[in-house]
């Protein structure tokens, strides 16, 4: 009997281990999985934690503060300083020591790519940033950021020694020296763009030793503060370091890991040799077992290139085996540059502005100012829950007075009521002479005075909201009554169902002796309402407002915050067929033959195939916005052609298209086009110093084709990137970047190729063919029709040329990736497998058994 049961109970167990065997092991995973996301016990300011240094603690090297204690810094690097340097303020500084529990800030000081080697001004925000962390208690890191190119040891990079002698010698005897931390060499690499790049092996670390060791011996002339060296492979390599470190005291060895791109891994076996070691966070803990100390002086929520994702689920891994083995890190970056590792909101046409990295006086970042990564990125820091903010919705402030002028408002000319004086007092619009206009009635809002917002000279888009809010400011409570016709193009007049009130008992009193009460109105109470902010009407957009006010008893009454709220609706965006990739790219297949937006584009409308000059072109409408954010590149269109199996330049000088533009507005500044190819083996950023600029002011003198465009052909040079002829470019961008331009209209680029063409496509001879006198409906000149004509032959040579070779994807599309777990996946499916076998192989012996 007890023989027979064991064998129930082992085969009902084996049928449960199939059934677990058949869910992920992350199913349900909750942030309390991770033990070291919540809290920040270790992360203390510096007027706590004082001068740091590196000690062992429980048989690891680690950060500790001037106890012997460990601590852990914990706040946000900023992007590059030449592009980003209005990060370095008073306020901002202000909201990431307090309302985002930073201890330390990191201040990225580009040296090459327009940095300190081409200006050397960004050292002045080097010193303000050192100066305002010190004003905020924070840890200062000041990075000299080796990034492209890749060897520290570099031209561009031959001032580090006195940079940082310069700045040791400055705050030697400065009272919060301690605050400062030098970070040598950000992400040393194979990048040779603009010079020399270093290996990915011992000898690549050697060249960063070689480089680092005289800064380091200086530095400690002048003091003990913490010294950060990277790696190689863009400070992917702190094992390398561990294999031979600096000899000096209170070393530590950047690592850097985007979670979209670089998986957690465990540790090595044993003896694994330096070539076999490729997985990022395992280096970092090859590194922790013998014997130095880790600082993630750059981390983001992306893949390494700043976009896809953002990658949450793996950024939790990351942070809770940073936190759990007391490593410090900083966050990339403090910008509001159109990539997902941004903590900011970027300017996107038509979808967003770009949040002001000036905070204002009140020191704090909204949530709807930050980016997803910058709202997870905060709560990280602070070790509290993430709790993400609805993000279907959006409110903005259409009237807020706080110009000092009625911002367009005044009594309506068809108002039967015309003794009423609207005025601005206080920021607000008072309106006075009420007692003539007192009907509270949801129906006879006719008897009351009519405003309107003739004069005002502005206009919002209104897609899915659902509520309108005032702000109604009363000396004494009463009931205030409002009915509304929103106007547009879609709507220009149309009944209000109702007014709508608010009482006595809605106003709360304010603290200068004020009474204050929010009244809100819904598309049910106002049809105009409703029809312009429909997803199907001609138009979303409202340029006016009429209001009827009526009071029971105020004569005077003030009106603040005329507030537009409601669900975020993503119009659609219908490009036309991507098609197959074809460079030279002329379109004519109908196609965009490979083309698409960047994903850091700031314009993302619909790429269609539209006819300019005869032709078929590549065509986009859009325009920048009025308000300039610092980076013109942030509002700029960022065109992209991927061709990762055959995409180089050869012999060529420049990359040459047709631009053609149709404006709408184009009076002032300039349009200035920038080229970039990706190359791997460049750190993938390749650009050209050569750019093509567009001044509006000057349009007059461009040439304009029979059908009203003007006309521009397009060379940028290739010749000055530092890549080699035969480089495999894997994709190309081309930047169209505002200068201070008011431009708004349609472009069309067509013809794009590789320079001088003469020398690619040997031109067929073509017949002559005689102009019929007749074709007098055919608004090409004979000039263009033989153009034409060479197209056609040119795209003949071209198709002969292609007749041997595969079609290149359209898309750039990522390989398929097993999540983290997959191996464990197939394991426990392998396991459930046998027991299941096994299981079965029992019960037919019982079966047999019992039958026998």
């Amino acid at each position: 009997m007890k023989k027979k049961m064991k064998k129930q109970i082992l085969a009902i167990l084996m049928v449960f281990t199939l059934l677990v065997s058949l869910f992920p092991a992350n199913v349900g995973a909750v942030e309390s999985d991770f033990d070291h996301l919540l809290g920040n016990d270790n992360v203390k300011k510096p007027s706590v934690g004082g001068a740091l240094s590196v000690a062992e603690v429980d048989g690891q090297m680690t950060l500790v503060d001037q106890s012997g204690a460990k601590i852990q810094l914990r706040g946000m690097s900023t992007h590059g300083l030449q592009w980003f340097g209005e990060i370095v303020n008073e306020n901002a500084f202000a909201a990431l020591a307090n309302d985002w529990d930073s201890n330390m800030i990191r201040l990225a000081m580009y040296v090459g790519e327009s940095g300190y080697a081409t200006n050397p001004g960004v050292k002045d925000l080097v010193y303000e940033g050192i100066e305002l962390a010190f004003e905020n208690d924070m840890y200062v890191i000041v990075d000299w950021h080796v990034h492209a190119p890749g060897d520290p040891r570099a031209d561009v990079y031959e001032g580090a020694y006195d940079f940082f002698e310069e700045l040791a010698l400055h705050y030697k005897d400065h009272p919060k020296n301690h605050y400062i931390i030098w970070e040598l060499a950000n992400e040393p690499s194979s990048n040779s763009s603009g010079g020399p790049g270093i290996t990915n092996d011992e000898a690549g670390w050697q060249a960063v030793k070689e480089y680092a060791e005289p800064i380091t011996e200086m530095l400690r002339e002048h003091g003990d503060n913490i010294i950060l060296v990277g790696s190689p492979n863009w400070s992917q390599r702190p094992d390398l370091a561990a294999d031979d470190p600096i000899d000096a005291e209170n070393i530590m060895y950047s690592v850097h890991f985007y979670t979209g791109s670089h998986a957690a891994g465990g540790s090595y076996e044993e003896g694994t040799p330096s070539a076999e070691r490729s997985n990022v966070m395992s280096n970092a803990r090859y590194a922790l077992e013998n014997g130095v100390a880790v600082f993630a002086t750059e981390w983001g929520t992306s893949q390494a290139d700043g976009d896809g994702g953002p990658f949450f689920d793996e950024a939790d891994v990351w942070l809770d085996f940073l936190n759990g083995n007391n490593i410090s890190w900083a966050n990339w970056s403090l910008t509001n540059k159109n990539e997902v590792s941004g903590a900011f909101t970027p300017f996107v046409l038509n979808q967003s502005n770009a949040t002001d990295l000036d905070p204002g006086p009140d020191q704090v970042w909204e949530a709807e100012e930050l980016s997803l990564s910058g709202e997870y990125v905060r709560a990280r820091i602070k070790g509290i829950p993430y709790e993400p903010i609805n993000r279907s919705r959006y409110s903005e402030v259409i009237w807020d007075f706080n110009d000092g002028t009625t911002q367009g408002f005044g009594v309506n000319p068809d108002s039967d009521i015309q003794d009423v004086t609207v005025a601005n007092e206080n920021n607000a619009l008072q309106i006075s002479g009420l007692n003539s206009s007192n009907d509270v009635s949801d129906g006879n809002y006719w008897a009351n005075v009519r405003l309107s917002a003739d004069d005002w000279d502005d206009e919002i888009n209104i897609l899915g909201a659902n509520e309108l809010t005032f702000d109604v400011i009363v000396e004494q409570p009463t009931t205030v009554s409002i009915a509304a016709i929103p106007q547009g193009p879609a709507a220009g007049w149309a009944n209000p169902e109702r007014a709508i009130q608010v009482t006595e008992s809605d106003f709360v009193e304010q603290g200068d002796g004020s009474y204050k009460a929010v009244l809100t109105i819904t598309p049910e109470d106002a049809p105009s309402f409703e029809t312009i902010a429909s997803s199907t009407a001609e138009s979303n957009i409202m340029n006016n407002i009429i209001l009827f006010i009526g009071t029971e008893d105020a004569d005077v009454i003030s009106i603040d915050n005329i507030t537009i709220s409601g669900n975020i609706i993503e119009a659609e965006v219908i490009h036309d067929p991507i098609g197959e990739a074809q460079f030279p790219s002329d379109f004519e297949d109908g196609t965009r033959q490979g083309w698409r937006w960047n994903g850091e584009s700031g314009v993302q409308t619909a790429l269609t195939i539209e006819e300019a000059n005869g032709s078929n072109a590549l065509s986009w409408e859009y325009a920048y916005p009025e308000v300039k954010p610092s980076d013109n590149w942030a509002t700029a269109p960022r065109l992209e052609y991927w061709n990762e199996e055959d995409l180089s330049f050869g012999d060529s000088e420049y990359v040459a298209f047709d631009l053609y533009i149709d404006t709408i507005r184009a009076t002032e500044g300039a349009i200035d086009i920038n080229l970039v190819f990706q190359p791997p083996t460049a750190g993938y950023w390749a650009q050209s110093s050569d750019t093509f600029e567009i001044e509006l002011e000057n349009l007059d003198s461009a040439t304009v084709t029979d059908d009203g465009l003007y006309h521009f052909e397009v060379e940028i040079d290739v010749t000055n990137m530092g890549i080699s002829s035969d480089t495999q470019l894997r994709n190309m961008i081309l930047i169209f970047a505002d200068v201070d331009s008011d431009f708004a209209g349609r472009m069309f680029v067509d013809n794009v190729h590789f320079g001088p063409v003469a020398e690619e496509i040997e031109e067929p001879e073509v017949p002559a063919t005689p102009v019929d006198e007749d074709e007098g409906d055919d608004k090409n000149t004979g000039k263009d029709k033989d153009k034409d004509k060479d197209k056609d032959a040119k795209k003949d040579v071209k198709e002969e040329r292609k007749s041997d070779k595969e079609a290149v994807k359209a898309e750039k599309k990522d390989g398929e990736k097993l999540p983290s777990t997959a191996t464990n996946m197939f394991n426990y499916l392998l396991l459930g497998g046998v027991l299941l076998l096994a299981g079965v192989v029992l019960y037919i012996m019982k079966k047999r058994k019992a039958i026998n």
